[in-house]
């Protein structure tokens, strides 16, 4: 199953086990005798959840989960199936509109089976260029006055280097995105996966006037124009796109949503041809590796991951911020924002070729059991680094970006965890602040 964002009921559920403890208090204390555990739960059952998040690319995310559990005769773990409808949208014109189904033992098999349609729209997505091409200047895009822009998108009062509110914007929407996985152990904790991935993408590079948007070109359209995109064809359209998967996978970790020591490695390959049902012929391959070990002590603890992605072919532009492997979805790639380098703005670097590194030192220095509920308490500093090339030819000598910062994380339980981070780009100049679910990695 895929990581939900973050959830307000894990709050809720804390205060109700609260209001519950303090009535058992007042109660007499119960006769001695055998521990009774109570039957194991059978059967279906609904669940929902809301959503809600917060970053400085996306705004604030809020929406809700519907999930339908399926706990079979109460011996599978976690449960025989699911079926899940998700609605979720941000303040700043994202939405991820899931149906999915989640069988960890299909059809009393060894293999994990999943599916996931979507529906998605990233109306403001980030374009800065491709490889060591890839600028940003804040004056560009960065206007105070936003009134005045209704009547003159071009111009900005006090900004003469503005080229327009959406300068480093364009539109896209996957409509649906389709997503088939299977997953399997083969020895220990050896796995292997393969998928497939059909994607509908519609992309606009214009803006209407309630948008703000400029007359004048996109940087986009620019990097058209000049012919370091895309041959100089026209971008504009809906494109198809359709990809076979496989995946083998080493984990190691002590504990998946909080290792404390262990590895998770990962060696993925992906490709789309005509028959695979897709309108372009590409390839790609990803190399994943985390490591994670105690500094003198399980409250101290040094993380690393270590990914490189690499494509080739016909990749189209809208895909070049794409990483590979089971983990990762649309929107989550490029070399900067929540889920890859905190403070650098989100897909700051792109292209067919891409590494990126993330280190963190954990430091778990509280614990307490308030209404018999546990909460850890973790601080973290990190530093995130990465690069991008435009093709395997590694010509380009722009230089990548690092940015580093601190958070801390909350964990529910030791499995619930809620993180908070602040990174800082000291090459842009530009910060992020990022509310959202589970490790970065």
């Amino acid at each position: 199953m895929y990581a939900i964002r973050t959830t307000w009921a894990v709050v809720l559920a804390v205060l109700l086990g609260g209001v519950t403890a303090r009535a058992q208090e007042s109660l007499p204390p119960p006769t001695p005798g055998p521990p009774v555990q109570p039957p194991p739960r059978t059967g279906w059952r609904v669940q929902g959840l809301p959503l809600l998040n917060f970053n400085s690319d996306e705004g604030l995310g809020y929406g809700a989960r519907l999930m339908l559990v399926d706990a079979g005769d109460g011996t599978q773990a976690p449960y025989r199936h699911a079926i899940i409808a998700q609605f979720f949208q941000t303040t700043r014109g994202n939405a991820v509109h899931r149906f999915m189904f989640d069988a960890p033992t299909f059809l009393d098999s060894k293999w994990r089976l999943g599916l996931d349609v979507s529906l998605l729209n990233d109306r403001f997505s980030p374009y800065y260029g491709v490889g060591g091409g890839a600028d940003f200047d804040q004056d560009f895009a960065a206007c105070d006055d936003r009134s005045a822009l209704e009547d003159a998108p071009d111009v900005c009062p006090g900004n003469p280097s503005f080229r327009g509110l959406r300068y480093y914007n364009f539109e896209q929407r996957t409509l649906p995105s389709v997503v088939l996985n299977a997953r399997r152990s083969v020895k220990g904790p050896l796995q292997v996966a393969m998928g497939y991935r059909f994607r509908a993408t519609r992309v606009a590079t214009r803006y209407a006037a309630d948008d703000l948007g400029q007359s004048r070109a996109s940087r986009l359209e620019e990097d058209v124009q000049a012919g370091r995109l895309n041959d100089g064809n026209p971008v504009t359209g809906t494109f198809r796109t359709a990809e076979l998967t496989a995946g083998l996978l080493l984990d190691l970790r002590d504990n998946e949503p909080a290792p404390i020591r262990g590895m998770f490695h990962e060696l993925a390959v992906r490709g789309a041809a005509g028959a695979t049902g897709s309108s372009f012929n590409y390839w790609g391959a990803t190399a994943n590796f985390r490591f994670y070990h105690p500094l003198g002590s399980d409250r101290l603890v040094a993380a690393l991951r270590v990914m490189g992605d690499a494509m080739g072919g016909d990749v189209p532009f809208f895909l070049l911020a794409s990483f590979g492997g089971v983990e990762w979805r649309d929107g989550w790639g490029g070399v900067g924002g929540v889920f890859t380098a905190r403070g650098i703005l989100k897909h700051r670097l792109q292209g067919e070729v891409k590494a990126l590194v993330n280190g963190e030192v954990r430091w778990h220095f509280l614990s307490v059991l308030p209404w018999k509920q546990r909460l850890d308490f973790t601080a973290v500093a990190f530093l995130d680094a990465g690069r991008a090339w435009s093709d395997l030819s590694f010509q380009e000598r722009g230089m990548g970006r690092y940015a580093g910062g601190g958070g801390l994380r909350v964990a529910w339980e030791k499995n619930f965890i809620v993180r908070m981070d602040y990174g800082v780009s000291p090459q842009d100049g530009t910060t992020g602040f990022y509310l959202d679910f589970n490790h970065l990695f």
